[in-house]
């Protein structure tokens, strides 16, 4: 038998204990009995431990990467739990102190292993599900910084893209409704690299999510923050001509927030440098209510986006709209077909103001 190094029968025994863990958790039952077990999630959560030693160092063996890997493994298992039992994991998970901060060193030193960074990335996205552990996160030291030079990284092989979009995901989960990581974001200075991305074609969709977060869940009192933005709106203008379903979708959402950054003589540069017509981009927005005439899991969003442009028709629309909503379109996100994060604001609500809205332009 051939040792790696002086502690092999460490992380052999650890690699065979997660092995066993990680086939039980494949029944959903036994998930809260491992989280149940007194001292289990601490023991695999050590597991995740890494540092840049052992992430950077040559002499790293691939049992000590598969151990890590094993355990990331089942953390992303239990912490992507449905129901009631994954609502107590993720608490506990994002309660244990090393949790987060493990992770954070995986996307800080991990460059040589992808696949960590993308499990790391993924628990993120998956313990955002809980508002508590959204801000454990957003309160780490680093997090955001790490995932946006992930999302932003040129280096990675075409192939790997995937991990970029992950970490977008993760972005924009965080920041969905959270003023305190949306204002962390803002520190960053990453709005105008976030801009530029809207025309990636790996990065777009992610984004403008992270845009329109911004843009909501930030507060007015970072107004002058945001103005920057309204760069993009050529970009998202073309992008809802041109693109379909969830492109398109995020698009929409977006231009109705850069919008309410400019001036009308603003809004009419950009549509001109856009090359668009206000009359051809009202139509297309009827042409789209017209194809998603019934709420979609696809794009759940993007009728209540269209609720802001007022004009060409859009009365006959929206009465069309209200004898059609669904409850698939009340939330942000969803885990399967479960609805997450239920809006604040419901469809009958945004209808109505639209409504009235209309009324009101009518009697100017």
């Amino acid at each position: 038998m051939v040792f790696e190094d002086g502690n092999y029968g460490f992380w052999t025994f650890n690699l065979l204990g997660l092995a066993i863990l990680k086939k039980l958790s494949r029944d959903p039952d036994n998930r809260g009995k491992i989280g149940n077990t007194r001292g289990l999630l601490p023991k695999i959560i050590d597991s995740t431990h890494t540092g840049e030693r052992l992430l950077r160092a040559d002499g790293t063996t691939s049992t000590q990467i598969l151990t890590v890997k094993r355990s990331l493994q089942l953390v992303k298992i239990l912490a992507s739990t449905t129901g009631a039992t994954g609502k107590q994991l993720r608490k506990e998970i994002s309660e244990i102190v090393f949790t987060i901060s493990n992770i954070r060193d995986i996307l800080r030193f991990g460059e040589k292993y992808l696949m960590l960074q993308k499990l790391g990335i993924e628990i993120l996205s998956n313990l955002a599900l809980e508002e508590d552990a959204t801000e454990r996160i957003g309160c780490t030291g680093g997090i955001f910084k790490e995932l946006f030079n992930i999302f932003f990284m040129q280096t990675v092989p075409q192939s790997q893209n995937h991990v970029r979009i992950s970490a977008g995901e993760a972005i924009s989960m965080l920041a969905l409704e959270s003023k305190n990581s949306c204002r962390s974001i803002l520190r960053l200075n990453v709005s105008d690299k976030l801009v530029t991305a809207l025309e990636d074609t790996v990065l777009q969709v992610n984004a403008a999510r992270i845009l329109w977060n911004l843009c909501v869940y930030s507060g007015t009192e970072c107004f002058q923050q945001l103005r920057s933005i309204t760069a993009a709106g050529p970009t998202v203008l073309k992008a809802i001509m041109k693109e379909e379903n969830k492109l398109q979708e995020v698009m929409i959402g977006l231009a109705a927030h850069v919008f309410k950054f400019m001036s009308s003589q603003e809004s009419r540069t950009t549509f001109e440098n856009a090359g668009i017509e206000e009359a051809d981009l009202a139509n297309k927005l009827i042409q789209i209510l017209n194809k998603h005439q019934s709420p979609s899991i696809k794009v759940p969003r993007i009728r209540r986006n269209i609720q802001i442009f007022r004009n060409l028709g859009m009365e006959k629309e929206l009465e069309w709209i209200t004898k059609t909503i669904s409850d698939v379109e009340s939330f942000n996100i969803f885990s399967g077909t479960v609805g997450m994060s239920r809006r604040s604001t419901t469809m009958h609500s945004l209808v109505e103001t639209a409504r009235e809205l209309l009324l009101d332009d009518q009697n100017l």
